[in-house]
């Protein structure tokens, strides 16, 4: 794995607060309102200048805001982090959904360096259909003011069967207001009902579910108890194994809200402090991987055991289940 002197870029989840409810977050379960243990916490500019101050750039040429649980402009010191960077010279990338602040708000963060993806999943009829409870009209006053004032914008369409047909009408309308480039976002997200607040079914993304049988609200049940469970089901052997590692490829690091650092944004996904049964492999190997109370090299040197774990032949013997999932390949 990397040592720190060889990290050329970091991903960071400046907040674990969002306002969106998307039903494919984590943050809830599709769409009930669910925390399954994870913190509230965001990273200030004092704490961010902790973990990365001035003698850590150049070397480290970019800072990827994109959040597992939280959205970049929920975080109170947002546009002054970026400001500590692009004075720095360093290139700022930035996921949002767009849909909180002012454009005023938006317009300060048109600076060199800068490029925005704002999370746009159709036009007005469709988009909260998946972004729950953000305002399509907003989103585009935001970017939109943005983009005048300079900026970069990258309009992140994510296609589902209910928004396709307006695929073209949305790369027009980027085209039109000024966006840089338009983006398929094929995350492989899947069908799958969608609850209010409250449990109850709203209505469908993907393929139709009948809402009228009992199994609709089992299977929000039997979900939750899954996400609650304390180990992960090994139900396969996984050999020999393929692994594009991003950690490595991208030679980039992940710190997440509360300032632990990970290899990457999949490790990191789920926090130490949720029952999901992923953490039950990792969290035995994470030691002292806290940047707020340690020097981050040091937040680094676990990472050897994760590259270790890829040695074993199978996810039973100890290799990690999400490296596996996400970065591996079988042949």
């Amino acid at each position: 794995m990397l040592k720190l002197s060889q990290v050329q870029q970091v991903h960071v989840e400046l907040t674990t607060r969002c306002n969106a409810r998307c039903p494919m977050c984590m943050r809830n379960y599709r769409g009930y309102d669910y925390n399954s243990g994870y913190p509230l916490c965001e990273l200030g500019l004092k704490e961010f200048k902790h973990i990365l101050p001035p003698e850590r750039f150049p070397s480290i040429g970019m800072v990827n805001f994109n959040g597992n649980l939280g959205d970049f402009a929920n975080a109170k010191d947002a546009v002054e982090i970026v400001e500590y960077l692009v004075d720095l010279g360093v290139k700022v990338s930035i996921n949002s959904n767009g849909s909180l602040r002012s454009p005023a708000w938006w317009a300060k963060l048109a600076r060199p360096g800068v490029t925005i993806g704002f999370a746009l999943d159709g036009m007005e009829d469709t988009h909260s259909l998946y972004r729950q409870d953000t305002n399509w009209k907003r989103i585009i006053e935001n970017a939109t003011a943005y983009i005048k004032a300079g900026g970069k914008a990258i309009w992140r369409f994510v296609p589902f069967e209910h928004n396709q047909h307006q695929q073209q009408a949305c790369k027009q309308l980027a085209q039109d207001l000024g966006f840089v480039e338009f983006e398929n976002i094929y995350d492989g997200r899947e069908s799958t009902p969608v609850y209010t607040r409250d449990g109850e079914f709203s209505h469908q993304i993907g393929k139709p579910f009948d809402s009228t049988i009992p199994q609709i609200r089992d299977l929000l049940t039997s979900h939750i108890t899954w996400f609650d469970a304390k180990t992960v089901k090994v139900d396969r052997d996984i050999t020999p194994l393929n692994l594009r590692c991003i950690h490595k490829v991208n030679r980039e690091i992940y710190i997440a809200a509360d300032g632990s650092v990970y290899p990457c944004c999949f490790l990191g996904f789920y926090p130490a402090t949720m029952k999901h049964p992923g953490n039950s492999q990792l969290l035995p190997m994470v030691k002292e991987n806290n940047a707020l109370e340690y020097d981050l090299e040091h937040c680094m040197q676990w990472f050897e055991q994760v590259e270790e774990s890829w040695k074993q032949e199978s996810i039973a013997q100890g290799r990690l289940y999400t490296c596996v999932n996400t970065c591996g390949r079988t042949t």
